[in-house]
């Protein structure tokens, strides 16, 4: 049993509490949380970017979803935790667990800020009986060497926008006044982001800053550290109509909130903001109209998003060619040192000079490392990167002008008949999907099976949605769009896709034990010549690797969209190379 577990129930009988859980969450219920708030992974061991522990008085459990199913095997082994793989026969949901393993006048411990209003409200009405002690955070008293909480000074970005943050005010408020609303509350960091055309680095690979937002008819108040304002900042603020308060009074405000409409968003706003808000005033529960606005890019946006990913796309040129070639000299080198390599490139981005950070860890998986979805390599253990088999490479970046993420696999050697089988199968699905043509109206899941339905034919799936939205030097995972197999359990969050949203294409195929292949590319939707219809064009821009292909399976139509692909990948990245590099992308971007 892991030292931590035992000194947090010290800590819950000194409290009083039979069970606590620990989510990956911070106050804003953000999907990638800063070093302050990692408090599962710190508990558990388990260091995946997602997964919610349970701590009872005899035992332990970590719910974690089909991203993570080797990787919690793995690291969870030996620690007295058992893995509760999401969706899975027989395996209960956390609710379903609380419910069988608390009596009646037990107490239930979380800490309210980390956790959605729309979770706490199901806990109240389900767990009935059950005592719940949310008011304290008591990991503070286990994790004794926590890191302070961030306040890192904030930047503009205002020149690469597009639109004002007056004229998104004025969109916003517009929206409000058809709901009836008097006050938004808005507690997502990524569309406080998007509406003050501000950015941050209070949390890694999100260049996002902590803070509150609370718009009215005739006033909107930014709560932010003001340790993390420049005067310059709190000017431009002032001018685009922004009144400024401490972080800190976020809560004492929204107590004093009484009679009022709120706009709320139960997804992004945390269980206490809504207990302080919910005694004396009405709400209106919708999907976040900054949310809804931002995912819809404007034409400036995508213009620099297309310029961000040719230069993203030269990088990926210079580190594939680089790593193909030093493996088959017989260089040694480990997963983490290629992904170093990789990472480096971008940061410099010497074509832009506009590399702000990563987007996400570089994910840098060799042979059966690449089977764990999201795996992550480290220094210790890393795997040396052999000639032969298949090497996943999952990786962007945050620039100034847009985010970038794409995936790749490619051969480094001899590989087997299966492996090849399984790349071209998932090759065929993201240039499917790529090249799908849709009628205005269609939804993620309308368009999911472009993606797998080659891959349906051999009796290969994968456990991971197929699509996610991307934001404009924000959030790599922006929601709420997506492709996805089945409809979203809410439906307010099936969003239609509009002209100039971004989302991911990335199907996959996950051997354990064996392989692990993902190509992903980024897909911006755009009018079609067709009336009434839409169609995708990718944004990135980065070869498909033509070694592992067994174009034996591949139908006319599939060459086609691959060689398209190919020749269009050479067309708009050769200027940017010297002659050797272009005559290795020549070769590698030869029609099959």
């Amino acid at each position: 049993m892991r030292e931590q577990i035992q000194k947090l129930r010290e800590v819950m009988k000194k409290y009083g509490m039979d069970a606590w859980v620990a989510p990956t969450a911070d106050a804003h219920q953000s999907e990638y949380v800063g070093d302050h708030d990692q408090c599962r992974a710190y508990l558990s061991g388990f260091t995946g970017s997602a997964g919610t522990l349970v701590v009872l008085k005899d035992r332990a459990a970590l719910w974690v979803d089909g991203r993570y199913f080797v990787q919690g095997r793995k690291q969870l082994e030996g620690s007295g935790i058992d893995l509760m793989e999401m969706g899975e026969k027989k395996v209960p949901t956390l609710l379903e667990y609380l419910k069988e393993n608390l009596s009646i006048g037990e107490t239930l411990g979380f800490y309210a800020k980390l956790f959605g209003a729309g979770e706490g409200e199901q806990w109240e009405k389900e767990l009935h009986g059950i005592q719940m002690r949310t008011d304290v955070d008591i990991v503070d008293e286990v994790w004794l060497d926590r890191p302070a909480r961030s306040a890192k000074k904030v930047w503009r970005i205002d020149a690469y926008c597009g639109e004002d943050t007056k004229s998104k005010l004025e969109r916003v408020r517009k929206e409000m006044r058809e709901n009836r609303a008097d006050v938004l509350l808005a507690c997502s960091l990524s569309d406080i982001a998007w509406l003050t055309n501000l950015r941050g680095d209070d949390i890694e690979c999100n260049p996002l800053f902590l803070s509150y937002l609370a718009i009215e008819e005739d006033r909107c108040t930014l709560f932010i550290q003001s340790c993390a304002m420049s005067e310059e900042i709190a000017n431009y603020l002032k001018d685009q109509g922004i009144e400024t308060a401490e972080y800190d009074d976020w809560n004492q405000f929204v107590k004093k909130l009484k009679g009022r409409k709120i706009l709320l968003d139960q997804k992004d706003c945390d269980y206490q903001t809504l207990c302080d808000a919910r005694k004396d005033n009405e709400f209106i529960f919708v999907v976040s109209p900054l949310a809804l606005m931002k995912i819809v890019k404007n034409d400036t946006e995508i213009a620099n998003m297309r310029k961000s990913h040719v230069r993203d796309g030269v990088y990926m040129v210079k580190y594939i060619k680089w790593i193909k070639e030093s493996v088959k000299r017989g260089e040694k080198i480990n997963e983490v040192e290629a992904s170093d390599y990789l990472d480096n490139l971008r940061l410099k981005d010497e074509i832009g000079g506009l590399g702000v950070e990563l987007s996400f860890d570089t994910i840098s998986g060799y042979a059966s490392n690449a089977a764990i979805v999201h795996y992550k390599a480290n220094r210790e253990t890393a795997a040396i990167l052999e000639p032969r088999g298949l090497y996943l490479f999952d990786s962007g970046a945050q620039y100034k002008d847009g985010t970038t993420d794409v995936t790749r696999t490619i051969a480094l050697g001899e590989t087997s008949d299966i492996e090849k089988q399984d790349y071209t199968l998932t090759t065929i699905g993201m240039l499917r999907l790529l090249n799908a043509r849709f009628k205005e109206g269609a939804r993620g899941y309308n368009l999911d099976a472009y993606a797998r339905m080659k891959m349906w034919e051999y009796g290969r799936d994968f456990n991971h949605g197929t699509g996610h939205g991307v934001g404009f030097c924000n959030t790599v995972h922006e929601g709420p769009n997506s492709i996805r197999l089945t409809p979203n359990p809410d439906p307010r969050r099936d969003v239609v896709i509009r002209e100039n949203m971004v989302v991911s294409d990335e199907p996959g195929i996950y051997i354990e034990g064996s392989h692990g292949i993902r190509v992903e590319n980024l897909v911006v939707s755009v009018k079609d010549e067709q009336e009434g219809f839409l169609h995708f064009d990718s944004l990135t821009i980065v070869p498909l690797d033509p070694e592992p292909l067994n174009v034996d399976i591949m139908e006319e139509r599939d060459k086609q969209l691959y060689n398209e692909y190919q020749a269009m990948v050479y067309k708009t990245l050769s200027p940017y190379l010297d002659d050797e590099e272009k005559k290795w992308l020549l070769n590698e971007t030869r029609a099959i």
